[in-house]
C-alpha cells in the first residue's frame, strides 16, 4: 500500500484540515452548489457508535451536514482483508450505481497525501437512523428488499473488473483477530495489529470464553481454525455484490430510500451473507424486546426470496440458498459470536449471566450443527 498506488493517484488530492475550502471543493465535484455556511462549517467529532476510524460532521448553519470519514490506509486490518475497502469501491464506480429503494450517501472520495488517508465524505443521514431497541420487522423488511434489489441487479455474475473484497478476506480479517484476542496466536502478520484496531474483540471475547466454559471455549475455537473450509463450501454458491456489515448502525430509513453506508466489507460472495450477518447482529445479539425468538421471524427471509425472484424474473434454488443462509449464520458466528457476551449488566445479575450463558452455548450448539451438516 504504498503512497504511489493506482487509487490514490486517481483521486483528488487533499491537504490540511477538512475546513470550507475543503468542503466546497469536494461539493463542486460532485455537481453541488455550496449550500451557505459551506465555507466556514463547524466541526463536531461523531464518537457513537463502535467505529475505528475517525469521523466528524460538518455543519454549514442551517443548511444541510456532512459526514467525513478519515481513513488511514496503512491499516493491519486492511492487509487482512488484502483491499483498502469503501474508498478504492467507490472511485472505481463499483458501489456508487447502486440499485432503488438503496442509496449511497458517499459523494467525494479523496486522498490526504500528507496524513496518507482516504477522506470518504458523505451526506449527513444521521436522523434517519434506528437506535437501538427500535428496530422493528418491519425495517429488517425494508431493508432486505433493498439487499434483494442490491443482488438481483448483479446476481450470478464473475467478479466485477473494478474489484471487491472476498469472503475469504472478509471472514480471515475478524476470525484471525478474534483468535488472536483470545489465546495471543498471531497465526498472520497483521493479527496483532488487526487486534488493537478492532477493539471488540478484545473488549467481549475474555467474557465470551468465561460464559461457555473451558471445553466449549475450545470448541469455539477449533470452529474458528476451520474458516477456510467455511468459506470453501460457500464460494461454490451463485455470487452477487453484497454489502458485508448490514448493522442497523450502518443504515438509514431517508424517504421511501433505504440509505446504506460503510461499504469496507463489501465483497463478492453469495447474497445470504448478507441477511446472515444482520440476522445474528440484530436477532441473535441484540433482538427487539418483544419476546419473539429468531424463529419466528423467518417469515423475512421468505420476503426476501419471493422479492428476489420477482426481481430476477425467475425462481432461484431454494435448497442450494438454504445452504448459503447456515453457512452464513455460522461465518458471522466465528467472525462476531462473542458480542453475545455484550452486557452491561454483566456480573450484577446472576438471572441476567445465567440467560446470557445459555444464549452463547446454544448458539455454540447451532454452529456446531451447521459445521457437521456441512462437514466444515
Amino acid at each position: 500500500m504504498s503512497t504511489t498506488s493506482k487509487p490514490a493517484a486517481l483521486a483528488p488530492t487533499v491537504r490540511g484540515a477538512p475546513d470550507g475550502e475543503f468542503l466546497t471543493a469536494a461539493l463542486r465535484r460532485a455537481g453541488r452548489e455550496p449550500p451557505a455556511g459551506a465555507r466556514a462549517p463547524r466541526i463536531a467529532p461523531l464518537t457513537g457508535g463502535r467505529t475505528s476510524q475517525p469521523v466528524s460532521r460538518l455543519v454549514c448553519g442551517t443548511g444541510p451536514h456532512y459526514v467525513l470519514k478519515r481513513v488511514p490506509r496503512r491499516r493491519a486490518f486492511a492487509r487482512g482483508l488484502g483491499t483498502e475497502g469503501e474508498a478504492v469501491f467507490w472511485l472505481a464506480g463499483t458501489t456508487r450505481g447502486v440499485p432503488p429503494p438503496l442509496a449511497n450517501p458517499t459523494f467525494d472520495v479523496s486522498y490526504h497525501c500528507e496524513r496518507d488517508e482516504w477522506w470518504v465524505l458523505m451526506d449527513d443521514v444521521s436522523e434517519g437512523i434506528v437506535a437501538r431497541g427500535h428496530w422493528t420487522e418491519q425495517h429488517t423488511l425494508r431493508l432486505f428488499e433493498a439487499l434483494a434489489a442490491l443482488h438481483a441487479d448483479a446476481w450470478g455474475e464473475p467478479e466485477p473488473t473494478a474489484g471487491l473484497g472476498t469472503p475469504a478476506g472478509t471472514t480471515g480479517v475478524f476470525v484471525e483477530t478474534a483468535i488472536y484476542a483470545a489465546t495471543g496466536d498471531a497465526r498472520t502478520t497483521w493479527a496483532e495489529g488487526a487486534a488493537g484496531e478492532f477493539g471488540v474483540a478484545a473488549a467481549f471475547l475474555p467474557r465470551f470464553v468465561e460464559l461457555l466454559g473451558a471445553r466449549d471455549a475450545d470448541t469455539y475455537l477449533d470452529l474458528c481454525r476451520a474458516w477456510p473450509q467455511v468459506v470453501a463450501a460457500l464460494e461454490q454458491f451463485a455470487p452477487t455484490r453484497v454489502h458485508g456489515d448490514t448493522r442497523g448502525a450502518n443504515l438509514a430509513f431517508v424517504g421511501d430510500r433505504v440509505v446504506m453506508f460503510d461499504w469496507d466489507f463489501a465483497m463478492h460472495g453469495p447474497a445470504a451473507l448478507d441477511l446472515t450477518w444482520h440476522w445474528f447482529l440484530q436477532y441473535w445479539a441484540y433482538p427487539p424486546d418483544d419476546g419473539r425468538r429468531s424463529e419466528e421471524r423467518l417469515w423475512l427471509r421468505d420476503a426476501y426470496l419471493e422479492h428476489l425472484e420477482n426481481l430476477l424474473g425467475h425462481k432461484v434454488d431454494r435448497k442450494a440458498f438454504d445452504a448459503t443462509w447456515d453457512l452464513g449464520w455460522l461465518r458471522v458466528f466465528l467472525q462476531l459470536g462473542f458480542v453475545l457476551a455484550d452486557n452491561d449488566d454483566a456480573g450484577d445479575d446472576p438471572d441476567v449471566d445465567r440467560r446470557q450463558r445459555a444464549l452463547c452455548r446454544h448458539a455454540l450448539h447451532t454452529a456446531q450443527t451447521i459445521a457437521d451438516r456441512y462437514a466444515v
